[in-house]
């Protein structure tokens, strides 16, 4: 296999370790790359910025589960090891030196505006240009999406606490810019179900509601709406599930080749990581599977 870019073996680690906030590094790619260009920078450091977002949060895979997904306040000392994150990160990058450009941004995407961030408490234009565009993406997605500690707010309530926030939190300037970036765009949909998955599910829908039932005497009758509808919001969750599941399991297996640049209690770490978060996909879909054909068993059964 060629020896290319690391980029999508790190992330898929970060997402493994992460299952919680499937997508995470990629969505916070796509807005941080979006801010880049809404401030006019080049397309280098457009692509450049967006390589730093989708490997921001490499420092986590150092981070014990119970820690990272605690549902309830963390403790001085837990929160202690949550900062240590850039910097671990930072260091697991010194191993690939084809992105070197991204480490002083993973290190500072922490720090805040008005210098009460970590690790090193940088403030204003010390903190690296990447830092401080990651920092507003990241936020962002944090607030809009489910986690074990707060459930998700709407995007419209996240860009206002942006601007809340700006010159104290984060770059004012840039903040502006994402508010007004946000206010020009397409948002009408959740920035998760803008990039969740490849997989279309209106496209998944108008296939599955072609399905016709064949009844005893061998004509055909459509199935009852309510019923049909009821079965795809179902159904086409699961196809995506199950789509994005292959795909960061491939890019975790096909890339593990990898491994070889990183000390040995990384390598341990990681391969329990991926054998867990290939485990838990196979029950995820296994279980959703089972009450998906269920479901359609109770409608058949109400049909006949």
């Amino acid at each position: 296999m060629e020896d290319s870019s690391p980029v999508m073996f790190l992330s898929a680690l970060i997402e493994a370790k992460e299952s919680d906030s499937t997508g995470h590094c990629t969505r916070v790619a796509t807005l941080a790359a979006e801010l880049a260009v809404a401030i006019g920078l080049e397309p280098g450091q457009v692509e450049s910025i967006r390589t730093t977002a989708q490997v921001h949060d490499l420092g986590k895979i150092r981070i014990p589960d119970e820690i990272l997904c605690k549902p309830s306040r963390l403790t001085v000392l837990e929160f202690a090891l949550i900062q240590r994150h850039p910097d671990v990160g930072q260091r697991l990058l010194c191993a690939f030196p084809e992105l070197e450009f991204a480490r002083a941004g993973v290190h500072a995407h922490h720090e805040r505006w008005d210098g009460h961030g970590y690790p090193a408490r940088l403030a204003g234009e010390d903190i690296p240009l990447a830092s401080r565009i990651i920092a507003i993406a990241d936020s962002f997605d944090a607030m809009c999406t489910d986690r074990p500690y707060s459930e998700a707010r709407a995007p419209r309530d996240a860009v206002h606490e942006i601007v809340r926030c700006a010159g104290t939190q984060f770059d004012p300037n840039l903040a502006i810019a994402f508010a007004d970036s946000f206010c020009t765009g397409d948002r009408s949909i959740t920035i998760q179900e803008k990039t969740a998955s490849s997989v279309d599910s209106r496209f998944v829908g108008g296939t599955l509601t072609s399905v016709v039932a064949t009844d005893s005497q061998g004509g055909f009758r459509e199935r009852n709406g309510a019923r049909r509808w009821h079965m795809l919001e179902k159904s086409a969750p699961l196809v995506s599930l199950v789509a994005r599941s292959l795909s960061s399991s491939e890019r975790l297996v096909l890339e593990l080749h990898y491994l070889d640049r990183l000390p040995c209690p990384e390598i341990a770490e990681i391969l329990e990581t991926t054998e867990n978060h290939i485990t838990q996909i196979l029950a995820d879909v296994s279980r959703r599977i089972t009450g998906v054909r269920r479901s359609f068993v109770d409608v058949l059964c109400e049909s006949a």
